[in-house]
């Protein structure tokens, strides 16, 4: 998917809140504004992950720091986890455990930074598991899922990834034999997982972690390593997290997908024909 007038505005927006975000005084905050107004007047036929992984590191040189988001990371995976237990004994009151892991994973998915509206990860959780999805394919998945012999869930942002590793535990637990794996970033980019983070709570523990390599907020096939994709290329099932891998794979034409977000703008609302707000679980349709 292709940036829009929307995606730049909102390309500009994020450079402003990283300002914000850390405190930068008025000279610096201007100073990066003009940095993040050159790059993205530059932008043009690519997605909006690819503008992602130019910008941000424009941003970090500009203040001198890498990742710019590293403390909000680690209070995202702090606050997820405080919620965690209750959403733990949600899942398990679902009378189909993997389903209710789903929603929650689906919930967790509000933990974004690179987005024009937000939601409260709290109220979400009191009403997502009652809340159906907009675009519904969970059944031909899950149906899929019980002969499948390998899944890969493409992880999206920190704090989010604390539920995805409750969806990977239930997976599991239903599927002892199946080969489970979880991708992550090559590098920080935006508040989106790498393997720092997935290993801090323990996700190698419940699945096999692997590097795509990729330095954009979504899974840009051509920035992947060749050994992740080797790898990738085996898988019988994917979920795809978040907007920023729909927005980079919706258009690859490949049913092994299924996209697996919360639509948090109007870009996304009219490509994937979803309402703001709305959930989705939706196969990757095959190109013709």
């Amino acid at each position: 998917m292709n940036l829009k007038s929307d995606c730049l505005a909102c390309l500009l927006n994020q450079s402003l809140r990283v300002a914000k975000n850390l405190s930068l005084d008025e000279e610096k905050s201007q100073e990066l504004l003009r940095v993040a107004s050159s790059a993205i007047a530059n932008y043009s036929e690519v997605s909006p992950p690819v503008a992602a992984s130019d910008l941000y590191p424009k941003l970090g040189d500009c203040i001198g720091i890498a990742d710019v988001y590293e403390e909000l990371k680690a209070f995202s995976t702090a606050e997820a986890l405080k919620l965690l237990p209750s959403v733990q004994k949600s899942v398990e009151s679902e009378t189909d455990r993997v389903k209710g892991a789903i929603k929650a994973a689906v919930a967790g998915n509000v933990i974004d930074f690179a987005t024009p509206n937000h939601f409260d990860l709290k109220e979400e959780f009191s009403k997502v598991f009652h809340t159906p999805f907009e675009i519904d394919d969970e059944e031909e998945f899950l149906a899929k899922l019980s002969v499948a012999k390998s899944l890969m869930i493409v992880g999206d942002n920190v704090g989010e990834h604390v539920y995805d590793k409750l969806l990977l535990e239930e997976i599991n637990k239903a599927y002892p034999a199946l080969k489970i794996y979880y991708a992550v970033r090559g590098c920080p980019i935006i508040n989106d997982v790498t393997l720092k983070e997935a290993k801090e709570i323990g996700i190698d523990k419940v699945a096999k972690v692997v590097d795509s390599g990729v330095n954009t907020p979504g899974l840009a096939y051509e920035r992947a390593s060749e050994e992740f994709m080797e790898l990738y290329n085996t898988m019988d099932l994917i979920i795809a997290k978040g907007m920023g891998n729909y927005e980079c794979l919706e258009d690859v034409g490949d049913e092994r997908i299924y996209h697996l977000f919360k639509v948090k703008c109007d870009v996304v609302s009219n490509s994937v024909g979803a309402k703001l707000g709305s959930l989705v679980f939706k196969r990757n349709v095959q190109l013709i």
